[in-house]
């Protein structure tokens, strides 16, 4: 199923499966979809996300199946990402070859979930994001204003 809402930095739509999430879209690819239907598992995982967004939430209790496309490498990336702590950064490289990172990054099914964002290039400027470059640099501020 997939649902769209409006969230404090655009529209996010989230698809799942039952109640699991499986792809989450930035504001710069939410393709149009209904509304979450209130009480349902994709509204509560709205309020997650919102409450993220609000600097309320460091973690997510949202369960998560990731496409069966992606390798056994990629997985492995993916896990490296989500085990980032709230508000620190790691490089491309410190996760696994820079490329192959900076791939499963921007293929990443579940961004702000597993937060690409977290992953910096080697000279620790925010480099790209596929939500754009501003988006990255908003959550990483968001992090690292919350942290301390």
């Amino acid at each position: 199923m997939l649902v769209r809402r409006q969230t404090i930095i655009g529209p996010l739509c989230l698809e799942t499966i039952g109640s699991t999430l499986v792809r989450l879209y930035l504001p710069t690819e939410a393709p149009h979809a209904p509304l979450p239907t209130p009480g349902g598992a994709a509204a509560a995982y709205f309020e997650q996300i919102d409450e993220y967004l609000l600097g309320r939430r460091r973690h997510f209790d949202i369960p998560v199946l990731l496409p069966p496309h992606i390798t056994r490498t990629g997985k492995l990336i993916l896990q490296r990402i989500a085990a980032i702590p709230y508000g620190c950064t790691a490089t491309y490289g410190s996760l696994g070859p820079a490329r192959v990172v900076g791939h499963i990054c921007a293929t990443n099914p579940l961004p702000l979930i597993i937060p690409c964002h977290r992953v910096v290039p080697a000279h620790h400027a925010p480099g790209q994001y596929r939500g754009g470059t501003e988006l990255k640099c908003s959550l990483l501020h968001l992090e690292a204003t919350m942290c301390h």
